[in-house]
């Protein structure tokens, strides 16, 4: 795996099940595109803090 990262989850947010998987197929496609070098890394980062923002998980 290139980056390692944890993600905690509050459960004050009362997130539903599909949007976890949601979340979790958006980030697993950001992965994908860089590590098939289609993003560039500064872009990914930027994207995966988007992810977790829009996910109320950052």
């Amino acid at each position: 795996m290139l980056h390692d990262y944890e993600i905690e989850v509050n459960n004050s947010n009362n997130l539903k099940d599909n949007t976890m998987l949601d979340c979790s197929m958006e980030l697993s496609l950001l992965n994908n595109l860089f590590r098939e070098n289609l993003i560039a890394e500064a872009e990914y980062t930027e994207t995966k803090r988007k992810i977790l923002k829009d996910y109320k998980l950052l």
